[in-house]
């Protein structure tokens, strides 16, 4: 009996070495053939080390294992590092990354520093088959497309340009307390809101709620991407500049315009009014941290910074807060457009180890539906797809994904650089909130600081 198990066992142990010899042999060239993983580091902002839950929605965030499983399932024979980039001071973190040669592709959406960061990526286009200079417009929204060619005063040399591919468009809204206006009497606002329509609400829920008795507010502003407004105040307007050069700027309808506009006036008007309905925080950004919540206090939020927290509750189905606030979609201006014109890219960086292969996980980030639908819903809960054809994507599936997809691919600011408008008005905002200055004052700063705003970069980049 133990002669016969040790004759089993011995031809048990026979058959097993001889199976492994046959397949080292008949593996050994697929293992060959398949070679080392090509190694992608990849920066991101805003993703998160480890999966985290939410305490606003309840959801859970996904951390950047997720996002490597994600990515090196969808490319097999990659290995991808990812490197996080915090939101605050992303841009000097990230500069920071890509010089000291610690990544291959970075995520980015400032469009001033592309030029110095990334690689022209017309150059991978040329000749590959899924994404190509013939057909990118069809992949991508036009806008997309439009601000991911370089047109910036900085570097007029760069011009059109390609820097990277787009994941998704910021869509920002402002919103509004139903049950406020209910308390009130007041109507919501329509569908097509204008500024006017706002202020005239937020007026008459100023004071003592008639239900509740507690303090009411009518709006609430902080200076944070205040400036974006102006756009449907036609106070800013869409600009063309030949070749991005400072000298073929229209100074008479693109700056001189400033000095004695009524619609820039209206727009700083406009600011001030608000802010007599709005909590004393509102000076220093603070004031409305009971927004979306039972307690909140404050009839009309123009601060879109909110919008994501928004997102991050319809995702999570918290119908306590969706039912009660609702979004305004933003004004338009005389020519239909409004502001926000953010995209989120991703690039090829200038030092990449392996341009090719980090263009491969570009192309991966931009167009796979599924990793597309994972970054928004997981990282970018305010953005909605620039790829044309979104269907499928379990975002769009969101009545308010499909509302905001629309608007801004019909509304969205095209314009060639805006930061010689930008920078300058930012400056005056921060004095219009805190009260500082009049709106006739605010205007002639806004002028000034424009014209010194070229007439500095002139003598930086050493032009007339």
């Amino acid at each position: 009996m133990r002669y016969g198990m040790r004759k089993v066992l011995s031809g048990i142990i026979c058959l097993f070495i001889l199976m492994t010899l046959i397949s080292g042999c008949s593996g050994g060239s697929a293992a060959t053939n398949s070679g080392p993983k090509k190694v992608v580091r990849l920066a991101y902002q805003g993703i998160l080390d480890k999966d985290t839950i939410d305490p606003i929605s309840g959801i859970t965030k996904k951390g950047k294992q997720s996002l490597k499983e994600l990515l090196e399932k969808k490319l097999p024979n990659y290995q991808i590092d990812i490197i996080t980039i915090p939101s605050d001071g992303w841009i000097q973190k990230t500069e920071t990354t890509i010089k000291s040669g610690e990544c291959d592709v970075a995520w980015y959406t400032n469009q001033v520093m592309a030029a110095d960061w990334f690689t022209d990526h017309s150059e991978f286009m040329k000749d590959d088959q899924q994404v190509n200079l013939n057909n990118i417009n069809s992949l991508f929204l036009d806008q997309a497309v439009h601000y991911i060619k370089y047109r910036s005063f900085d570097k007029p040399q760069s011009t059109n340009q390609y820097y990277g591919l787009p994941i998704d468009m910021s869509a920002y809204f402002m919103a509004y307390d139903k049950q406020l206006f209910d308390d009130w009497g007041v109507q919501p606002p329509s569908e097509n809101t204008t500024y006017e329509e706002l202020i005239d609400k937020a007026k008459k829920m100023t004071g003592k709620n008639p239900k509740t008795g507690k303090d009411n507010y009518g709006t609430f502003l902080k200076s944070y991407w205040l400036e974006w407004h102006s756009i449907g105040f036609n106070a800013t307007h869409p600009i063309k500049a030949d070749g991005m050069k400072l000298a073929n700027l229209n100074m008479d309808n693109d700056v001189e315009y400033i000095k004695g506009s009524p619609e820039v006036l209206k727009y700083f008007n406009y600011l001030t009014e608000a802010l007599k309905y709005a909590p004393a925080g509102a000076a220093t950004g603070t004031g409305s941290e009971k927004f979306y919540t039972k307690d909140n206090d404050i009839a009309i939020n123009m601060d879109v910074s909110l919008t994501g927290q928004y997102l991050a509750y319809t995702y999570a189905n918290k119908k306590d807060v969706t039912d009660r606030f609702k979004p305004i979609l933003m004004p338009l201006s005389k020519n239909g457009m409004q502001g926000f014109p953010e995209f989120h890219k991703v690039a090829v960086v200038k030092n990449a180890k392996d341009k090719q292969a980090a263009w491969e996980v570009v192309k991966k980030l931009t167009t796979d539906k599924e990793v597309v639908d994972f970054l928004i819903v997981n990282y970018s809960t305010s953005g909605v797809p620039a790829l044309k054809d979104a269907s499928g994507m379990k975002c769009m599936e969101l009545d308010i994904n499909k509302k905001r997809h629309e608007f801004q691919k019909k509304s969205i600011f095209i314009t060639d650089d805006y930061w010689y408008w930008r920078e300058p008005m930012n400056k005056v905002l921060t004095k219009v909130v805190a009260k500082q200055v009049t709106s006739e004052q605010a205007r002639i700063e806004f002028y000034n600081n424009t014209k010194t705003w070229i007439e500095d970069k002139k003598k930086q980049l050493g032009s007339n």
